[in-house]
């Protein structure tokens, strides 16, 4: 009983320092154990007693060390800068004719119905060849020929009209051009060679009849039979610039 005072005495300091402890904002035994775990990275420094002073100092280092090699969340991603579209180059104009070489007859159109005046004397008709008008010659043309033939008739096809020479600065033929060479009359074909004479249609059915004009090369000079029209083709389409056709139909 003599003692009770005494262990009143010892409780009694105890709170009161510890009272004081907590008014004067320093940390608690617990929080000194809670600061010492808590992570560096995220821990803010305290102002406290001298004996924390060494773990206050390190926290704010370790935080600026983070902070300079971690990005910012909310820093936004370089983009990628946008292209801009491709304009389509200039076309360069072309150095050739846009026109080319054409051919026509007053007589009968391109694939239409070629008619009895200009078929064959056993079809009743005059054997006159057709009148012809072609245009857009190309540059460099010295002169123009003419082929004339039967594309349902055999391998190769019947020749049935074969004139060159004609002069360059003829755009048309007449209908009816005389029979043999360095014809006088029409004028616009003065100085052409025949091959062959104009030969009508004569077909025993419904035939097509092909006749092409070709622009020959200046310095050319063709080397045409009177019989082969395939051979007579190549050479044309060998010596030319460009060439045109006219396609007419006959049924007897």
């Amino acid at each position: 009983m003599k003692n009770h005072p005494l262990a009143i005495k010892i409780l009694y300091g105890g709170a009161l320092t510890w009272a004081l402890g907590c008014s004067s904002g320093g940390p608690t035994p617990g929080q000194r154990m809670q600061t010492g775990t808590t992570s560096n990275a995220t821990a803010t420094p305290t102002a406290g007693p001298a004996d924390h002073e060494s773990a206050d100092v390190s926290t704010p280092i370790l935080q600026d060390s983070i902070s300079a090699t971690v990005p910012s969340p909310t820093s936004s991603p370089i983009s990628s800068p946008t292209s801009s579209p491709t304009s389509s180059p200039t076309p360069r104009p072309s150095p050739f004719p846009t026109t080319p070489l054409s051919i026509s007859s007053t007589a009968y159109p391109n694939n239409g119905a070629i008619p009895l005046a200009q078929a064959s004397a056993a079809q009743g008709g005059q054997n006159q060849s057709p009148p012809l008008q072609w245009k857009n010659p190309p540059a460099g043309t010295a002169f123009f020929a003419i082929q004339m033939l039967d594309l349902d008739n055999g391998t190769p096809p019947t020749l049935h009209w074969m004139i060159s020479n004609i002069p360059a600065t003829s755009t048309q033929l007449p209908a009816a051009v005389p029979g043999g060479n360095n014809l006088a009359a029409p004028p616009e074909a003065l100085g052409a060679t025949q091959m062959r004479n104009y030969a009508g249609p004569n077909p025993p059915n419904a035939h097509r009849y092909e006749l092409t004009i070709y622009a020959i090369k200046a310095g050319q000079t063709l080397t045409l039979t009177n019989n082969n029209s395939t051979a007579n083709k190549t050479e044309l389409e060998a010596k030319s610039l460009s060439r045109a056709t006219l396609v007419g139909t006959f049924t007897p």
